[in-house]
């Protein structure tokens, strides 16, 4: 697990420049920004530019697990709308997304996936009701510059009991932000327990494994 490189290789100039502002934010005002200038983009710069695969395998994750998926599956961090539009292809027809960018979500809205949008901030408590999704979805938020471990407890508290939470961590803020002491505390309280917790690649141009993919169950 290697995170050498921040930015992968075979990339073009102008989505490695915008990858390179996503990992080294430094303040809300910093981040509403970045979100603002790449909300019409952004699809384009991840899928195309940069090949991006979290989406994809973090929501197969969730599908092969979860057997009856008409439950609310609530998208955390959802930008403009890609786990969101995975899910949706693997059979999950109700989905909340939440984000804290305005633009990004207008450009969600456009897919017709999710049920309702929500804008919130996911670095403090969350305005929604305890135990009211059968399952959390997060790809692209755990990584540098971005959300750190604590939010974690707010993602568990929103879930049923049963009700399992698919996500990536980036492998550079794994230790570094402390997402796996945070995790172990959270399965030791007896808040949730592990079912999956694998290496994956955030880019088809990864050269090797730099993500942690993750399936928790709440209990």
């Amino acid at each position: 697990m290697s995170d050498s490189s921040r930015i992968p290789d075979g990339v073009d100039g102008k989505a490695a420049e915008l990858l390179s502002r996503a990992y080294d934010l430094k303040s809300s005002d910093e981040t509403q920004a970045l979100y603002r200038d790449w909300a019409d983009t952004y699809e384009d710069t991840m899928l195309t530019g940069l090949g991006y695969l979290s989406p994809a395998l973090v929501s197969q994750m969730l599908a092969d697990h979860v057997q009856d998926r008409s439950g609310a599956v609530i998208d955390i961090g959802c930008g403009t709308g890609l786990a969101g539009q995975a899910l949706a292809g693997r059979g999950f027809p109700v989905i909340d997304g939440l984000d804290y960018s305005t633009e990004m979500l207008k450009v969600a809205a456009g897919h017709g996936v999710y049920r309702k949008l929500i804008e919130a901030d996911l670095t403090g408590p969350l305005d929604l009701k305890s135990a009211s999704y059968a399952c959390a979805i997060c790809t692209g938020t755990f990584t540098h510059g971005h959300v750190g471990p604590a939010a974690l407890r707010e993602v568990f508290r929103l879930l049923q009991p049963g009700g399992c939470f698919a996500f990536s961590v980036n492998a550079g803020v794994w230790r570094d932000m402390g997402f796996d002491t945070e995790l172990a505390a959270i399965s030791n309280e007896g808040l949730a327990r592990c079912i999956t917790h694998q290496p994956g690649v955030n880019y088809k141009t990864s050269a090797e494994p730099d993500s942690w993919l993750n399936l928790y169950e709440r209990l």
